[in-house]
C-alpha cells in the first residue's frame, strides 16, 4: 500500500470528473422573495442602533453601547468607502486607535483616518 501512495496513480487510470454548476430555476425562490419583501415591509426602514465591539482573540464581541461607554471614545476611525467616508468606530486611547488602522492597513490595504472626538 505504501508504494501506491509513494508512486501516485498511472495518468490512464485517473478519472477526469468535471462539476457542473447547478442552476436554480427562479420560481424555486419566488415564494422565499415574496416572504423576504413582506417581512421587510412589516419591519419598516432599517434605523442604526449605536453599539460596541469588543475583540478578544479572533472573536469580535457585539454588544448594544453604554452611552458612557460611547462618551468615553476619543478617537473616530474613519476609511473611504465609493468616495464617502465611513466611519466604523471609536477608541479611547490613541495606542488602540494605531493598532487598529495598523492591523487594517496590513490586512485590507486600506488607508485609515484616525480623528479627534
Amino acid at each position: 500500500m505504501g508504494r501506491a501512495f509513494r508512486c501516485g496513480v498511472e495518468n490512464n487510470r485517473k478519472l477526469n470528473v468535471r462539476a457542473t454548476a447547478k442552476r436554480w430555476p427562479v420560481r424555486d425562490f419566488a415564494p422565499l422573495i415574496a416572504r423576504t419583501q413582506e417581512h421587510g415591509k412589516a419591519m419598516g426602514p432599517a434605523t442604526p442602533i449605536e453599539a460596541l465591539i469588543r475583540i478578544e482573540g479572533d472573536s469580535w464581541m457585539f454588544e448594544r453601547a453604554d452611552p458612557s461607554a460611547l462618551a468615553a471614545a476619543r478617537h473616530r476611525i474613519v476609511v473611504h468607502e465609493n468616495g464617502a467616508p465611513l466611519s466604523l468606530g471609536g477608541c479611547t486611547d490613541m495606542i488602540t486607535a494605531l493598532d487598529v488602522a495598523r492591523k487594517m492597513a496590513e490586512v485590507d490595504g486600506r488607508v485609515v483616518l484616525i480623528q479627534n472626538l
